[in-house]
């Protein structure tokens, strides 16, 4: 049977006092700043409650109830859903926050840096977009060591087409480590 949306006053509903989602500080800011800015979403993603106990009870959308609430909106996008037992409640409001099945393809993302990502929910790497400490140039090892040695062993023909190569990364092995390096073929 097919779900309508129906728009209700916002007092009507009732944030779910088991409700294990929580919201902070800045993250129920940008969510705020989200509904604002894109109230269209909340159309699209309306809460769902249950009608179980005689009250419409928000198994998914508390946290968009309470900007919505923040934004003073008069009435809210709706899905009641009927006969659910408190098993089925706890299901849906796992599921419903459950959003991590997926994950963020970040090359892809790249291409949207103009975007604000972040204020959109996306959890970046801290090193987005930026160098990582190997690209700085920075030195990784913790201390110098004269104790260490590198030994290199390389099949022949790989040492015949990367000479060059080789050398360099020989040469920075010694700066880095203060080490002796020794090649083997």
């Amino acid at each position: 049977m097919k779900q309508e949306i129906i728009y209700l006053p916002i007092g009507k509903l009732k944030p779910n006092p088991d409700n294990p989602r929580l919201i902070r500080d800045a993250n129920f800011k940008r969510l705020v700043k989200s509904l604002k800015d894109c109230p269209q979403l909340f159309d699209a993603r309306p809460c769902i409650c249950s009608d179980r106990t005689g009250e419409l009870i928000v198994l998914g959308g508390n946290m968009r109830l309470m900007a919505a609430k923040e934004l003073k909106y008069s009435e809210v996008p709706v899905i009641v859903m009927s006969g659910l037992t408190p098993d089925q409640e706890r299901e849906i409001v796992v599921k419903d926050n459950g959003e991590n099945f997926g994950e963020w393809d970040f090359d892809l993302l790249a291409n949207w840096s103009d975007e604000p990502l972040k204020d959109w929910g996306v959890d970046l790497p801290e090193d987005w977009l930026g160098e990582k400490p190997d690209e700085k140039g920075e030195n990784i090892v913790p201390d110098k060591d004269p104790n260490i040695l590198v030994r290199l062993a390389f099949h022949p023909g790989m040492w015949l087409g990367k000479r060059e190569e080789i050398m360099t990364i020989t040469e920075k092995l010694k700066k880095s480590y203060n080490c002796e390096v020794r090649i083997e073929e």
